[in-house]
């Protein structure tokens, strides 16, 4: 991006709303969806863009050639994929085919052969039309203008493109209408087209495009993309060549048809097939391409023994049922209606399916509701029936109770009767799924029906639906006759009358009850008062327990401190000792050797030789009293930067390995005389922005909890201390080969005066210090791994920069940043 300060973009200049030149606007001046994407993806990544408008056949040019970085508003072609990358998709968008208002109506683009269709050249709709549609005739133009030009001369028939672009041009031209929409996946997608000899430009569009926000897309397609309501749709199915290939080996598929099964299918009196399902079957015609020969039976059986037969390849409006498995294989439902009790007007209803157990109920030939109740019902005494009209007039002369069928046919047929004597009673727990059956010896031709099934809208399904189902509901009250009604009202009034007298009775049972349940209550208050008054004295007697724990826990705490200043007192005592024995020493013998070169020169007696040694040994003396100098100068140092730093919460830039030394320099007094030893492993060029003296104290703290409980009785052991870079952080490790910790301690080790040496002189404040300082003050985080006698390891997680302490924080850390650096606890059980 900084070797490319600005890309160069390229655009139909004529393909409005989506990329156009603004007519009020300069020569550079553009808008549109794919302007505003554009924009967003500039504004997500920080790419600057330019355009250069054109026509489409000039703008694909100049990005095949790479005379600009990319195109804007392109489809992915196998050719183009030569010179080009294709973005992910920020717009998908139908295909509108636009004709003269006289034109007629068309369902299907193959619907336009033989026509004249304009399309602009070198775009994705060629190929698509000559794929789709190979017996159209192709009028290519230049842009869209062009070609609603020729459309309205009558040199075309029809201008093919995307939907947006055919709106904005019927409302400039009104002259013209939208006569279909095609969905077709590969040319519906719309990409950035981008150069393909820098592919990070096309790594960066992508992330671009994917940082815009739904509330982005949905603003852009309100005001640029509208939707077009009540046109005939086409959508292309997502067929596979090995189904397109089975589909053209089988132009025509034979479809056993019912002819009496209304509004579902049935067979007019003229003798011609019609119904919900032939609806559906021209309409997955349109889709797939094929025909449909209708081949007229009787009844299911009839249909099923043709499938079985191979006389037919498919079963209209069939159901799946266990014993046709073998058989037949069922596509999706293209409708579903309850299953439904009918009976007379008049009788009452029989309250579900339960109600008719024992009785003869009429079920439906054609469907499989008589396999459904022998399986689930089998008290119920099934008679088959041919039609509606058969089981209406079994209802009428009493042979039946009731009839179960589909709603659907059942209603439908009883408005065609004109049966008012007949109405739906109840419901039942079964609904009928309609699909349509399909040879099992054909399994390619089931997932085909299933697409085009699932293709067609939700929209388009409650049309075909809406245009043959006629669903009427007669609700009627059931009446108790009117004598029943009178009885019923004398019985309420006796009941009345002895409800009055029984709730007198129990009126006055309540009211001693109430008496005494309120002597009760105020008993249980007198108590309430008295534990109160208990609950109140204890309280105090625990406020003051705590007030005393915290005051030892202070004193403790500056008990600590002293003992801490002896011990580093004396640490830096005996470690001055030797360098400033040393330079003593130095001193007098340098004084004794001048006093005698003094009386060798004053009687004359003094040799060069002497002189000669007096020289050198003054030398020797002088360096041995100039090192141990800056030794001595160096250890007041250190112990002054450690005394300082463990003595306030100061915050500095420093580095970790020379803290980690400095805090073991403080300790060599006390580990010097140990076979032990103390490896450091850390690299100088870590560097922390933190506190250094909450830090020396935990390390203090650690290294004399190892000392005194990790290598007790212990012949040799080592403590290695490393730090790895983790991002924002570092990881410190602290390990030892030690005793480790005992099981039962591990999750008490941060607990305050918690300690295995109690009257040993361990505090039991050393890790619950530790622990506190590394999660507060340095803000990060500590965790322990030991098992007993394979050693411990503490692992320190610090940021590189700490956080800033809050008010809270260094309060509560205050106390606790002065402790000790070398506060005893029990290893293990602090």
């Amino acid at each position: 991006m900084q070797a490319h300060p600005q890309l160069t973009l390229a655009l139909d200049q004529y393909n409005a709303p989506l990329n156009f030149r603004r007519e009020d606007g300069g020569a550079s001046s553009f808008a549109g969806a794919s302007i505003e994407y554009a924009q967003l993806v500039a504004r997500n990544t920080g790419l600057k863009f330019q355009f250069a408008g054109s026509t489409w056949d000039e703008a694909l040019r100049k990005g095949m050639a790479h005379e600009v970085d990319g195109v804007l508003c392109a489809r992915e072609r196998p050719e183009r994929k030569t010179r080009l990358n294709f973005s992910t998709p920020y717009l998908e968008l139908p295909i509108a085919l636009a004709t003269r208002p006289d034109h007629p109506a068309a369902r299907t683009l193959s619907a336009f052969a033989g026509q004249r269709i304009a399309v602009v050249r070198n775009t994705v709709r060629v190929p698509v039309l000559r794929e789709r549609c190979p017996a159209c005739k192709l009028v290519e133009v230049a842009d869209v203008q062009e070609g609603a030009a020729r459309v309205l001369k009558g040199e075309a028939d029809g201008l093919f493109d995307d939907l947006p672009v055919i709106q904005r041009m019927l409302g400039s031209a009104g002259q013209l209408k939208i006569s279909l929409l095609y969905y077709y996946s590969e040319a519906a997608t719309v990409r950035f087209a981008l150069r393909n000899d820098a592919p990070e430009l096309l790594s960066i569009v992508n992330k671009g495009l994917a940082a815009i926000t739904p509330a982005e897309h949905e603003l852009i397609r309100s005001r640029w993309l509208a939707a077009a309501d009540g046109v005939h749709v086409q959508r292309e199915l997502p067929l596979t060549p090995a189904q397109r290939d089975w589909l053209a080996a089988h132009p025509v598929l034979r479809v056993a048809m019912d002819g009496g099964r209304a509004p579902i299918e049935w067979r007019g009196e003229d003798g011609k097939q019609r119904g919900i399902s032939l609806d559906f079957l021209h309409r997955m015609e349109e889709m797939l391409g094929v025909r449909f020969e209708l081949v007229p039976s009787k009844s299911v059986a009839e249909q099923l023994a043709r499938l079985q037969n191979k006389e037919v390849d498919i079963v209209s409006a069939i159901t799946q049922a266990p014993e046709r498995r073998a058989y037949l294989n069922v596509t999706q439902p293209f409708m579903t209606t309850p299953i439904v009790i009918f009976n007379r007007v008049g009788t009452p209803p029989p309250g579900g399916l339960g109600g008719l157990t024992g009785k003869p109920v009429g079920v439906s030939a054609r469907t499989s509701v008589a396999g459904l109740l022998r399986h689930d019902w089998p008290g119920i005494q099934a008679v088959p029936t041919d039609n509606f009209q058969q089981a209406a007039d079994l209802l009428r002369s009493g042979k039946i109770e009731a009839f179960v069928g589909p709603l659907i046919t059942g209603t439908h047929q009883l408005v065609e009767q004109g049966a008012s004597d007949i109405r739906v009673a109840g419901e039942t727990d079964y609904q009928y799924h309609i699909g349509y059956g399909v040879r099992a010896d054909w399994p390619e031709l089931l997932p085909i029906l299933d697409l085009a099934l699932d293709a067609i809208p939700r929209t388009e399904r409650d049309a075909i639906r809406q245009k043959w189902a006629t669903v009427q509901y007669a609700h009627e009250i059931d009446y108790r006759p009117l004598g029943a009604l009178l009885v019923a009202v004398l019985v309420a009034v006796v009941f009345i009358v002895q409800l009055r007298v029984m709730v007198k009775r129990r009126t006055a049972e309540l009211q001693q009850e109430v008496s005494m349940r309120r002597a009760r209550e105020d008993e249980i208050q007198l108590l309430n008062a008295a534990l109160e008054l208990r609950v109140e004295q204890r309280t105090m007697q625990l406020s003051r327990a705590n007030d005393e724990l915290r005051l030892a826990a202070e004193q403790l705490v500056q008990t600590e401190k002293v003992a801490s200043l002896g011990r580093l007192v004396a640490g830096m005592a005996h470690e001055l000792n030797t360098p400033l024995g040393s330079t003593l020493t130095a001193a007098t013998s340098l004084h004794d050797l001048v006093r005698e070169f003094g009386g060798a020169l004053a009687s004359g007696g003094l040799r060069r030789s002497q002189a000669d040694q007096f020289v050198q040994q003054c030398q020797q003396a002088c360096g041995i009293i100039e090192r141990n100098a800056y030794r001595a100068s160096a250890l007041i140092d250190n112990f002054k930067e450690i005394a300082v730093d463990q003595a306030s919460v100061r915050r500095r830039r420093f580095g970790l390995a020379h803290i980690v030394r400095e805090v073991v320099a403080t300790h060599h007094n006390a580990w010097k005389g140990t076979p032990h030893r103390i490896v450091v492993e850390i690299a100088a060029d870590i560097e922390l922005d933190s506190f250094p003296g909450p830090l020396a104290q935990v390390l203090s703290n650690l290294l004399e909890n190892t000392l005194v409980h990790g290598f007790a009785n212990h012949p040799g052991g080592t403590v290695r201390i490393t730090a790895t870079p983790a991002g924002e952080r570092v990881q410190l490790s602290y390990m030892d080969d030690g005793a480790g910790i005992p099981a039962e301690h591990r999750n008490k080790v941060y607990d305050p005066f918690f300690t295995t040496r109690m009257g040993q002189g361990g505090s039991g404040l050393g890790l619950y210090i530790v622990q506190t300082l590394v999660s507060g003050v340095l803000g990060g985080a500590i965790a322990l791994h030991s098992e007993d006698g394979k050693g411990t390891r503490f692992e320190l997680t610090l940021p590189l920069v700490a956080p800033e302490p809050t008010a809270g924080t260094a309060s509560a850390t205050h106390g606790i940043v002065a402790l000790p650096a070398t506060a005893s606890a029990g290893y293990g059980s602090a």
